[in-house]
């Protein structure tokens, strides 16, 4: 699901028009904007003025909202949070309140007549948006009947555990439970938590707290979870994660339940080392990590040269391996816009085809499941355009250029970093003995000065700027897709 998912239509479309200026660079034409968002121009300007609203009333005085003959401006100051406003306007939407009130009162009886006054609506309002609701669970296994949610607890926490860390919604007050289990992961095993990790943590520990009816319904474990425990019941972490929890809530059932879902939480949100998991045979031996070594062996039979997939990008996908291995259902942190965004951004014609191949085997791998393949595509897709190394199907780049090279080279280097986040590519100063995909120069006579050794040339104005760039990716494009696979 996607976080706007829980906004009624009107803001949803708001926040959608933000999101396209914004990711535009803050002007699009309101014929493009129209189109994309399937609404008329009369529409569209009474949400722009909708818009201005809201920007005042949320105190962005000084962003602004532009209209010319044919485009749409985004004036802001540094003070400008989209992300922030986006997480205020679903704060405000029904669905986003009835959820959170349900959770609140899980424990408590409930009555239509009880909540319609509660949260000032009528009951036909609360019943269409109960559908709504079960529509966006349903990804979870999880559903609201007679106002409750019916469904395991593992899961029932993993989607409010998602919905609270994806709208912001938690301070970041550390309470006792929260800096015990620091101290126990510190001196129990030298794990020491960064400040994102540790608000991740804190969030995590709310949840279950604020849910810890959830766990007393039914302490049983499911046979899916019992296989998972059988890998971790001789686990020195988890048999020490299970007795502090029994100190704190001295219920044996409780305590293994408990130290069970923390431990995929664990995993599964990059809280753990992966020198740590490395380390630690137990984890190792499970379906996900085998999901993992498939993908990073592949990433690395890509490259041809040593590349730079560093322990952060490794520990990125190691999590969702656990993540959707442990738990079922998906909740992007970004909205669908961005996502189609980075993904056109960061995409070509060589990498989906590897992701394509990649997604084929995966499907082959016991503990894989098909419906994470959109989110996988996303992530190693982005992985991909952050490593920089050499791939089979590189594009080789030569410039031959009339600018002294104190005055090219910074041009190539920039030309580089902006082209390497979409396209794999080698980039150098032309060598009359080396074949080139592409061969981009300013000299006017250079036929003169080329061998017979290129597919194609371009000629520049100015290498780093936007018309030449653009004109460069269009070409890029062309030879990216001519590559048989």
């Amino acid at each position: 699901m996607f976080k706007e998912e829980l906004l009624e239509k009107p803001k949803r479309i708001k926040l959608n028009i933000l999101k396209k200026i914004y990711l535009n660079n803050g002007k699009i034409s309101k014929s493009d904007l129209c189109n994309n968002l399937n609404i008329s121009f009369p529409t569209l300007r009474s949400y722009i003025k909708e818009i201005e609203f809201l920007l005042k009333s949320n105190n962005y005085e000084n962003t602004h909202i532009i209209c010319t003959k044919n485009y749409i401006l985004l004036k802001s100051d540094k003070n400008f949070d989209l992300d922030k406003l986006t997480s205020i306007l679903i704060q405000d939407s029904l669905k986003f309140k009835l959820f959170k009130y349900l959770f609140e009162k899980n424990s408590l009886p409930l009555s239509t007549v009880k909540i319609c006054n509660e949260l000032n609506i009528s009951k036909s309002t609360l019943n269409k948006n109960i559908i709504e609701c079960n529509n966006i669970l349903n990804n979870f296994d999880i559903c609201i009947k007679n106002f409750k949610f019916i469904g395991s607890p593992i899961q029932i926490t993993y989607f409010f555990y998602l919905l609270f860390i994806n709208t912001r919604v938690i301070s970041n007050d550390e309470s006792l439970l929260f800096n015990k289990l620091v101290n126990f992961f510190y001196e129990k095993f030298g794990i020491y938590l960064n400040s994102k990790q540790k608000y991740l943590l804190n969030v995590w520990l709310f949840t279950i707290n604020n849910g810890f009816s959830f766990f007393k319904k039914d302490y049983k474990f499911i046979k899916y979870h019992k296989e998972n425990l059988k890998i971790l019941n001789n686990n020195p972490f988890f048999l020490e994660l299970i007795k502090f929890f029994e100190q704190i809530y001295l219920n044996k059932n409780l305590d293994k339940c408990l130290a069970y879902v923390t431990t995929c939480f664990l995993l599964s949100f990059n809280i753990l080392p992966t020198d740590f998991i490395y380390k630690n045979y137990g984890f190792k031996d499970s379906k996900s990590y085998k999901i993992y070594n498939l993908i990073i062996n592949e990433i690395n039979e890509l490259y041809v040269q040593p590349i730079n997939i560093n322990n952060i990008l490794k520990q990125n996908i190691l999590s969702i391996c656990y993540r959707f291995y442990f738990f079922k259902g998906i909740f992007y942190s970004n909205d669908y816009i961005t996502r189609e965004y980075y993904l056109n951004k960061f995409s070509n014609h060589s990498r989906i085809k590897f992701v394509e191949n990649l997604l084929l085997k995966l499907h082959n791998l016991d503990g894989y499941n098909k419906s994470n393949d959109e989110f996988f595509k996303l992530v190693i897709i982005i992985t991909l355009s952050y490593i920089n190394g050499k791939t089979k199907n590189s594009i080789n780049i030569g410039i031959l250029s009339y600018n002294e090279d104190f005055v090219l080279i910074p041009k190539i280097i920039r030309l580089n970093d902006y082209l390497r986040k979409k396209f794999d590519i080698n980039i150098e100063i032309y060598n009359k003995n080396k074949n080139y995909d592409l061969v981009i120069s300013n000299i006017i006579s250079n036929y003169d000065k080329l061998s017979n050794n290129y597919r194609k040339t371009y000629f520049f104005t100015n290498l780093d700027g936007e018309y030449d760039l653009n004109n460069i990716v269009e070409i890029l494009n062309e030879i990216d897709n001519s590559v048989r696979y």
